[in-house]
């Protein structure tokens, strides 16, 4: 493993690097079992910085099948204080504030974690476009509301 970066996220740390297959990527530190130093040496690719590397990804969820895009969420009269006040993402800007609802941007991959994030607001966000990024929203409200639709 040639390693890039650490980087702490939702209070664990994690690994980014080169593995023994030419692959970057990243491993939880919390879940590593063994760790043998090697007197192998590398050099850090001149054109890697972490900061450039995560700009535009929510955590740690590298979604390569995931282009950055621009990501618009409506939040209502509550929680936008709450974004306002803590951001998603350093991305985000505040496009509109209607006093009921506000409507923020954001420029970052919608990966794994980033949809986690959104679901954890419940019906307090609502994601407005792109239309694919919708769709994957109610795609798991769905699968939630099965769950309990029998109760």
């Amino acid at each position: 493993m040639e390693p890039y970066c650490l980087k702490l996220f939702e209070n664990r740390w994690y690994l980014l690097g080169r593995n023994n297959r030419g692959e970057i990527r990243i491993y939880g530190l919390d879940r590593l079992e063994a760790v043998e130093p090697t007197d192998e040496r590398f050099r850090l690719p001149e054109d890697f910085s972490a900061d450039a590397f995560f700009s535009t990804r929510y955590g740690v969820v590298i979604g390569y099948d995931e282009e950055p895009r621009r990501i618009v969420v409506r939040s209502n009269e509550e929680h936008k204080h709450y974004l306002l006040s803590l951001p998603l993402h350093h991305s985000q800007t505040l496009i509109e504030d209607c006093g009921v609802y506000a409507d923020f941007e954001l420029y970052l991959a919608p990966t794994y974690d980033f949809i986690m994030k959104l679901l954890q607001a419940g019906s307090m966000i609502e994601v407005i476009s792109p239309p694919e990024l919708r769709r994957t929203m109610k795609g798991w409200v769905s699968e939630m509301y099965e769950l309990y639709k029998n109760d």
